[in-house]
């Protein structure tokens, strides 16, 4: 599923000009780590979020949050994306884009609006595909 969720993604990407895109991949360690991991320090777009869930079955909530340096600012809050089965596989994709000001701090928490970070192990591996800000 996740193969043709991409594929779409880049066929219609292709059609709106073919920006120039960059992955980000996300380590476990790294999202549950104090103020999460910096996916860019500067003003861009995320197209895609993917996260596969370690074999765990605690809750884990992936955020990404408009923010160039911490997770600290729940205001920064942009896109949740629980993770509550063991080793599933999860996808979003915004196909005009995530605007995102400041950049892209990514991190896992404990509730869905909490401030707690996951335990390492908890939350999952994935990637993100940017974009330049104005490229939506």
């Amino acid at each position: 599923m996740v193969f043709y969720a991409l594929k779409a993604f880049f066929f219609r990407h292709a059609q709106k000009g073919n920006a120039d895109l960059e992955l980000v991949y996300l380590d476990d360690a790294d999202v549950t780590g104090a103020d999460g991991v910096i996916a860019a320090d500067a003003a861009c777009v995320v197209y895609v979020a993917f996260i596969r869930k370690r074999g765990t079955a605690a809750d884990a909530y992936f955020k990404l949050f408009d923010d160039a340096t911490t997770d600290g600012t729940a205001g920064d809050g942009r896109f949740v994306l629980p993770l509550l089965e063991a080793s599933e596989d999860n996808i979003m994709i915004f196909a005009d884009g995530l605007d995102m000001a400041d950049g892209v701090v990514a991190t896992s928490h404990t509730t869905y609006s909490g401030s707690t970070d996951s335990t390492a192990g908890d939350a999952g591996d994935g990637f993100l595909i940017i974009g330049a800000s104005g490229t939506d």
